[in-house]
């Protein structure tokens, strides 16, 4: 990992071949007359997930698909495969919003920031970051649960991640929730350790250890959904969730965009390494100071 980026970060792109320009996202409608409602507002208060049937139209999937063709053509310097030796291939990136400019016209132009902004019930809206998430080419294992807030750099109650696939999915090969989650006390977060999803990040922390989701499924309420293209989750970072495995001949495209409210603060982890690391907000800012720095643009305002 290259400690030296900056938010302004450019890098050249080669462009896009014939082979790879497939802006066609099978299945998406073409018109969306989506919009939020109270009842999508308090689901997502008491549960920290909501799924939003047929929220964006083809134009933002196309667009966003884009987006994550160019990010896989020219990783930035968080790209990275997951869980190499599997025969399927699992590849990642994030924090590209200011280098792809898809990214940056996806947020201005499409929906996405708006229903989150309302959900969230916020006056202004920050990014926090993009992320990307690639399953193909074979059987990839699941993605272990966790919950994304303990990586990250700040706190709050108005913050949201949309997340939604570019490919059609059944319930089985989608993301898993365990919705209300979010209201518990934060988990010390998982290492990612194939042999053990509990193992902890962090030695010396009283958070508890992650349960044992999958040695006993029955014992939690696990939610997950049939996707179309243009299906999304709006999903609070503190929820704890896991993606299911990607068997052979299934392909799985997705894109997470985190977002902050304005009463998000700056609240680092406690045995530091948070994840992204955002190198110099910790320069700037002291624990409960609001979240405001170059990383983090201002997407929608009141």
């Amino acid at each position: 990992m290259n400690d030296t980026v900056t938010p302004p970060t450019e890098r050249k792109f080669d462009g896009l071949n014939s082979a790879n320009r497939s802006l066609t996202v099978e299945g998406a409608q073409l018109r969306s007359d989506f919009r939020v409602t109270q009842d999508h507002i308090d689901t997502y208060a008491r549960d920290g997930v909501v799924f939003l049937k047929g929220a964006l139209s083809a134009t933002w999937l196309n667009l966003a698909n884009l987006a994550l063709i160019r990010s896989l053509k020219n990783p930035g310097p968080y790209g990275q495969k997951y869980f190499d030796g599997l025969p399927g291939e699992f590849r990642g990136d994030y924090c590209n919003y200011r280098s792809i400019g898809e990214y940056q016209q996806l947020l201005a132009t499409s929906p996405i920031a708006d229903i989150v902004k309302e959900i969230i019930q916020t006056r202004n809206l920050w990014l926090y970051y993009d992320q990307l998430f690639v399953k193909e080419g074979g059987y990839c294992r699941r993605t272990p649960w966790h919950q994304d807030l303990p990586y990250w750099l700040c706190d709050g109650k108005q913050i949201g991640s949309m997340w939604f696939s570019l490919d059609p999915l059944s319930k089985e090969e989608s993301l898993e929730i365990i919705p209300g989650s979010h209201l518990n006390p934060m988990f010390n977060p998982s290492n990612f350790n194939p042999d053990d999803e509990t193992d902890p990040k962090w030695k010396n922390t009283p958070a508890p250890r992650l349960p044992n989701i999958e040695a006993d499924r029955s014992k939690f309420n696990i939610m997950s959904w049939d996707f179309e293209p243009g299906d999304v989750l709006v999903l609070h970072p503190g929820v704890l969730h896991g993606g299911a495995a990607t068997e052979n001949g299934r392909r799985r495209r997705s894109l997470s965009i985190r977002f902050f409210g304005d009463d998000v603060v700056y609240s680092p982890p406690p045995e530091g390494n948070a994840s992204p690391p955002f190198w110099g907000v910790a320069e700037t800012h002291k624990p409960g100071d609001p979240l405001r720095h170059d990383w983090f643009p201002l997407i929608r305002s009141s």
